[in-house]
């Protein structure tokens, strides 16, 4: 005996490794006496006893006689098991005849006096199998039997009826008659049932769509000059096809998906790049020095550095808005692979498992222009993802299906050297149906032993049996399958320490090809189903356990691996059901993607935590939590779909919904109600703000400011201000921003971006300022805008420039300023445009317009604003349309176009009466009264100016009043008395140019 073999042998396993047990796939038989309870009801007990043993006797018989076996006897009842020590292709198959078998030979008459006849019912399902030592306990533990004897109630006597679990399996051996759907007691829905005839039949089911002989393929891809993609089922020979044409190839790069972390963005690219340098995990210097001699330029350096997590490339974060990173990091990968390799074959295998960040860079590449320099040659499963990303673009489909006869004769002849005895050949290719990898591993078994051996009835179960027969070493593989595909030494003593030394036990599994060793400290699973198998044998329990010595270990040992991947850390978390910590990881990994520019990444990352917030305990406390993720998810959505996308405003409802239900007033839900109340505000829908305001400002009340750093005041004063701007209540916008500056220190709330997405004092900063001009203090503006741009300078926050810079022209083109309005706006434009935020670009487009009436003095100019508003529209921007739209309305009147500028100024008024919002209403009404005086309209337009002058008094906003003053006069409507009343409002020192042309007015009079 082998070193290997001694050491395996004397070890000794712990009693919670040898009592936990393992998940089978079996089908169970059920064979019941038909009027048992006439018999027992007259028999006398010795005799019935004596009936009882032969029956039981006869059945175990012909259970074993199939390779089933007989689990339990429950008095007229027999139940047997096939496939529970070991898997086999043939379980289903011999399950239907043992079944056919009892009921139709076993001779159960009574005292030779009564016709005692059977019945049988079959199903196929999975079970948690106990270990051995458990000898009072049914080796079984499943829904499988008790769907068997449910089955078998509703046969007739003398017959069998078999589940659609099973008859999926019998691969067309077995005859057939389909009958009608029945409820079980006990199942929720209605079972397929089916009756097999006692005879076999010889003619086989029609295939599935398998994979097919390698020439025709081959040749397709050759021929080819776009990319192709191989797709068919699990096991079906995707791999062997790439191999064989990679072995054409004299340049290749592989890229290969990972089925157990499929939420960790660019997770095929991660491990290209450290392929590439050479390092499992690559720092800041080993990309310059693999990528500065190829000549990727810097940024793209720090793009590959942000996608690895390291702090060389987080200084994007604050350079770039998140559509602008996406396209940068796709862009970077793409010119790093065409800078390692300049053309030859790139692989993408298992896109069925690929994450959508790794999508776009694949999208990317095959728009790319350089795509010509490569082959692409792809793999999937089919999927509907393939579509989703794949559909519009020119790729060859490759569909592979199974092997016929000649196909697999041919691959059996290569495994053997054409030495495959002739006895064997014909039995392993029909047993191996055309799948190739079945072909492979039956020859394999054939090869090593030369017994009787049962072919798997699943491609899994033969992958399960394939790690069956590394023996003791099977304990070791499925704990390395909670690690992931690849593995290293280290994370897997950390939760297989019991099973030391594990070197033997990873040799083994190489030579049975089950591992590969990738390097002296790394392993990986040689197929990503073995793998799955190995993982799913496992108790649900256990796997559980593991997950969770494997979390700890991650924060314990590898902080760094955390930091870089936390997808990592949040999917072990979630399999330990560790709810909260995997919640809050989820959490960070999603704001993580969405600053990668990941954005279907970062809602799949939500939507795992809220998916975790719905399966928690009652116990356990998630209700901040849940909030927390309703509110990014919103935030997210907005992002992907704009404002108004009804799957937007759910999750912001839902936020207020909850906040509401369970009378949450914690500082935690600050974010979430700040969030909500800027989707409800920018959305035009006042009421809903409103509801934030106090809710915010009822929690806000109720939490010391110490506790919070007085982060909870400084956001309900924010989003208070913002909402006293939009309505035009100008007074309590000031009051709001007074408070905020008592309690504001931007050395101790400068962070707060983090949490909230905006500067709370910053965005207060720039509505008090707009708010003070149209209050009339327009000699204020240049201080207003300085101090703002001070405060911007300190933040140093690239992803904040548009917005003050757009913002912040308003208050002076108010005032008068207009060239230094108009120079600021472009430049917030401009540098909107250099960080893809396409929000601030339309924003600022928009004011464009507003500030240069020229800008609508052509065709081109009042379709390009009429296209600003409807991009506004589309987006869900509402708060600005109604004032964006009666400044389009008075361009198309100015032109001749009355007609249409009746019709869009009806319009402006119209929604800016149903949103509530009246910070520009008076000016709106002003604007409607020119068009009315253009088109002869006197009566109304008079109406219009009263309206606007009413609601311009009671505001304060005496910038709308002077405006609508000077038209009333201009009108004859008013005397210069009530004229001079409004420009008395005004501060001494306050000029803007309604203000000059009313005094002039009233000199010259």
């Amino acid at each position: 005996m082998g070193a290997l073999e001694c050491g395996m042998t004397q070890m000794d396993f712990s009693p919670a490794m040898r009592g936990r047990g393992e998940r089978k796939q079996v089908t169970a038989v059920f064979i019941d006496v038909v009027g048992f309870s006439n018999i027992a009801s007259t028999a006398d007990a010795e005799d019935l006893e004596q009936w009882l043993e032969e029956f039981y006797a006869q059945s175990k018989q012909i259970v074993e006689a199939h390779d089933g076996e007989v689990t339990e006897y429950l008095g007229d009842g027999v139940v047997a098991l096939f496939g529970l020590n070991r898997a086999d292709e043939l379980s289903a198959s011999k399950a239907v005849n043992a079944a056919l078998a009892a009921v139709g030979d076993i001779n159960a008459g009574y005292q030779n006096s009564l016709d005692v006849r059977l019945r049988a019912g079959v199903a196929t399902g999975e079970v948690a199998v106990r270990a051995a030592g458990n000898d009072n306990l049914p080796r079984a533990t499943g829904m499988v039997t008790t769907l068997a004897q449910r089955i078998q109630e509703c046969a007739e006597p003398g017959t069998v009826l078999i589940a659609r679990s099973t008859k999926d399996l019998l691969r067309g051996a077995v005859t057939l008659h389909q009958r009608p759907p029945q409820q079980l007691k006990g199942f929720s829905d209605p079972q397929d049932l089916y009756q097999p005839e006692p005879t076999r039949r010889n003619q086989r089911e029609a295939a599935q769509t398998f994979f097919v002989g390698r020439e025709p393929e081959v040749e397709r891809i050759k021929q080819s000059n776009d990319p192709c993609l191989v797709i068919g089922p699990a096991g079906i020979g995707k791999t062997a096809l790439c191999r064989h044409i990679a072995m054409g190839a004299q340049h290749i790069t592989q890229f290969n998906a990972d089925g157990v972390h499929t939420r960790a963005s660019y997770q095929p690219f991660k491990d290209w790049i450290a392929a590439t340098t050479q390092n499992p995990l690559p720092e800041f210097a080993d990309l310059q020095r693999c990528f500065d001699t190829l000549g990727l330029p810097a940024e793209a350096q720090r793009a590959l550095a942000l996608v690895l997590g390291l702090p060389e490339g987080q200084r994007l974060l604050t350079e770039k808005s998140g559509v602008a990173l996406k396209t940068l990091i796709e862009d970077s990968l793409c010119q790093a692979i065409g800078l390692a390799q300049p053309d030859g074959l790139l692989i993408f295998e298992d896109l069925h498992w690929l994450d959508n960040a790794s999508f776009g860079v694949l999208v990317h590449l095959l728009q790319s222009p350089d795509r010509a320099d490569y082959q692409i040659l792809m793999t999937s499963r089919e999927d509907t993802k393939i579509g989703k990303y794949l559909d519009g673009l020119a790729v060859t489909m490759i569909p592979l299906d199974a092997l016929s006869n000649d196909d697999a004769t041919r691959m059996l002849d290569a495994m053997t050297d054409g030495k495959a005895p002739s006895k064997n050949r014909d039995a392993l290719i029909e047993k191996a149906a055309g799948i190739p990898l079945f072909l492979e591993h039956l020859f394999q078994r054939a090869s090593e032993t030369d017994e009787e051996q049962g072919v798997p009835g699943t491609l899994m179960d033969l992958l399960a049996d394939q790690i069956d027969a590394t023996g003791l070493s099977k304990h070791v593989l499925q704990h390395a399958s909670i690690i992931g595909r690849n593995f290293d030494i280290d994370m897997l003593r950390a939760v297989a320490s019991e099973f030391e030394p594990l070197e033997p036990h990873l040799a083994k599994a190489c030579d049975r090809g089950v591992l590969k060793q990738q390097t002296t400290d790394h392993w990986t699973f040689s197929h990503a189903l073995l793998h799955q198998a190995a993982y799913h044998g496992m108790l649900r329990r256990t796997r559980v356990e593991l997950h969770s010595q494997i979390a700890a270990h991650l924060q314990a040992e590898h902080p760094d691996t955390v930091r870089r991947n936390p997808a990592i850390l949040a999917d072990h978390l979630r399999l330990s059901q560790q709810y909260v910590p995997a919640i809050q990881s989820y959490l960070a990994v999603s704001q993580w993607a969405l600053f990668q520019g990941a954005f279907e990444d970062a809602e799949a990352h939500v939507l795992a935590a809220i998916s975790l917030c719905d399966t928690a305990p009652a116990k356990v406390d998630v209700s901040e939590l849940r909030i927390a993720c309703y509110n990014a998810l919103g935030s997210i959505r907005i992002q992907m779909y704009g404002f108004m996308a009804p799957n937007v405003k759910e999750p912001y409802d839902t936020v207020l919904r909850l906040t509401s239900e369970n009378n949450l007033r914690t500082a935690a839900i600050g974010p979430a109600l700040v969030g909500g109340f800027s989707h409800a505000v920018i959305s035009g829908d006042r009421a809903t703000a409103k509801n934030y305001c106090d809710v915010l400002a009822e929690t806000a009340t109720q939490i010391p400011v110490a506790e919070t750093n007085g982060e909870l005041q400084l956001a309900s004063f924010n989003i208070d201000a913002s909402l006293y701007l939009y309505s035009g209540q100008f007074e309590q916008l000031f009051t709001a921003f007074d408070g905020m500056k008592k309690v504001y220190d931007i050395a101790k709330h400068g962070g707060m971006i983090t949490t909230y997405g905006v500067d709370t004092y910053a965005a207060a900063q720039m509505f008090d300022s707009v708010g003070r001009v149209i209050h009339g203090d327009t000699h204020l503006a240049p201080q207003l805008v300085a101090e703002t741009d001070a405060h911007q300078d300190l933040l140093n926050i690239p992803l904040m420039r548009p917005y003050s810079l757009i913002w912040g022209s308003v208050p002076l083109f108010y005032a008068g300023d207009v060239k230094t309005a108009l120079d600021r706006v472009k430049l917030g434009i401009t540098t909107a445009h250099e960080q893809d935020a396409a929000f601030w670009q339309v924003t600022g487009a928009a004011w464009l317009n507003v500030m240069d009436p020229t800008a609508g003095d052509t065709i081109e100019g009042r379709d390009a604003f009429a296209q600003v508003i409807q991009t506004h529209e589309a987006i869900g921007a509402r708060v600005g349309i109604p004032y964006f739209k009666s400044i389009q309305a008075v361009n198309l009147a100015r032109h001749g176009h009355a007609e249409e500028a009746m019709q869009v100024s009806l319009s402006a008024i119209a929604e800016n009466e149903a949103t509530g919002l009246q910070c520009w209403y008076a000016e709106i009404l002003r604007l409607h009264a020119k068009i009315c005086t253009l088109m002869g309209e006197t009566k109304q337009a008079l109406a219009a100016l009263e309206k606007s002058v009413s609601i311009a008094t009671a505001q304060q906003a005496k910038l709308w009043l002077i405006r609508s003053r000077l038209d009333q006069l201009k009108a004859g409507a008013i005397q210069q008395s009530e004229l001079a009343e409004a420009v008395a409002l005004f501060h001494p020192d306050a000029r803007p140019p309604e203000l000059i042309t009313a005094q002039q007015v009233l000199i010259d009079a």
